[in-house]
């Protein structure tokens, strides 16, 4: 089924029949005037999707995707918009500068794979040239990590507090699974928070050193980040992979000693890596995670741009027991959501939320996520009955 931000106003009394998304998002907003939309008004536009979404809580996995969509309202950014001289030292560029101008406005990876292009070609005939290069591809991963990814606010959490609020409300946390390319620590820090135990491919205490084996565990959330994560660190003299503890000082920032970090860089080169380890290993974890069982499977904050990943999202749509909601923020014009619409049309287990407002993560936080365990009218009249009957053997009892 697909939904779309009209399906959503046209439920909502008191507001113009023709309103583009634009002013809808406007109208949700506090704001002023009898033309505002509370937040009553859009719990109830959204009681349907709410309920449909409890009753597919009840299937033997709840598994989230989280793309870096997900963690933007905390302070994490886009690599859509990005400029190679804030990253780098201008005369090192210099070196360079008709390739630089060539790439000037591509987004991140986009310029990161250009200069995997430039430093092979270099290898071959700069020695020199080929030494610069290699500096700008490090200079663009730090800024990376410390201008995209280290840019959380850690305790303006809100909404993934509010979202682990809920899931434990509903009674299901012990069946949930996060499935996530980003590498910062978001769930990680709010799980901690509130005292939920989780696996994430580590054990041990002191030294917690990869383990896979600890993603077999069953009874308690699990996290998989697929692209490794910034306190992942190569202990060169173990030669193993660790999980650091990184410090959150009192302006909610992150700080994680400089070391050589187990991460899954925006390049071209990201899908051979998924087969080396660890990501092999946590790739194949989703994999069997979303094969196997009954699951529902929500994707959101996530632009559709892995292959990697819109590979195994499309052999899971082959389990016929698995129920998707994908989330597009997007409004459909990425190839992989087309290919989805047209499925959809074909079968019932697969959802699909466009536009800006319902591709949005606050809207599924606040709106779409149940806050208890849903229950359909008929499972109501049920209940009723059976007091009714209950009742009635208590007076029999009685007399």
């Amino acid at each position: 089924m697909i939904y779309r931000s009209e399906d959503i106003y046209k439920k909502i009394k008191g507001i113009p029949e023709i309103l583009n998304e634009q002013e809808f998002i406007r109208l949700c907003k506090p704001v002023l005037g009898p033309s505002s939309i509370t937040d009553e008004m859009l719990l109830v536009a959204f009681s349907d999707l709410r309920l449909a979404l409890g009753q597919n809580f009840k299937l033997d996995h709840i598994c989230f995707l989280f793309g870096n969509g997900c963690s933007m309202y905390a302070g994490s950014k886009s690599t859509e918009k990005f400029s190679m001289t804030d990253a780098v030292d201008k005369t090192s560029l210099e070196s360079i500068a008709d390739v630089i101008d060539k790439v000037s406005g591509w987004s991140m990876e986009e310029q990161l794979n250009a200069m995997l292009t430039v430093q092979e070609y270099f290898g071959l005939v700069d020695e020199v040239k080929k030494k610069t290069v290699d500096e700008i591809i490090d200079a663009i991963k730090a800024h990376l990590l410390h201008k995209y990814v280290d840019s959380v606010k850690y305790r303006e959490l809100h909404l993934h507090e509010v979202m682990l609020l809920k899931l434990r409300a509903s009674g299901c946390l012990n069946k949930v699974n996060f499935y996530t390319p980003n590498y910062d620590l978001a769930v990680e820090y709010v799980l901690d928070k509130l005292g939920i135990e989780y696996a994430n491919g580590f054990s041990g205490f002191i030294n917690r050193k990869f383990d896979p084996k600890s993603l077999l565990t069953s009874k308690i959330t699990r996290l998989v980040k697929i692209h490794g994560s910034v306190n992942w660190v190569f202990d060169e003299a173990d030669k193993v992979i660790k999980e650091i503890q990184p410090k959150f000082p009192e302006d909610g920032s992150i700080v994680i000693p400089e070391s050589k970090h187990v991460l899954i860089y925006p390049t071209s080169q990201k899908l051979y890596q998924t087969y080396n380890a660890p990501y092999s290993e946590l790739m194949r974890s989703m994999l069997d995670g979303f094969e196997s069982q009954r699951n529902v499977i929500l994707v959101l904050g996530y632009r559709y741009a892995d292959e990697h990943i819109n590979e195994i999202l499309l052999k899971a749509v082959a389990n016929p027991n698995n129920i998707f909601y994908f989330f597009d923020y997007g409004n459909g014009s990425c190839d992989f959501i087309k290919r989805m619409i047209e499925l959809s049309r074909s079968t019932q287990n697969i959802n699909i939320l466009l536009g800006k407002f319902l591709g949005d993560f606050e809207t599924f936080v606040k709106y779409m996520l149940p806050a208890n365990a849903e229950k359909t009218d008929e499972e109501r009249i049920f209940e009723l009955l059976n007091k009714v009957l209950e009742k009635r053997t208590e007076v029999g009892h009685a007399e």
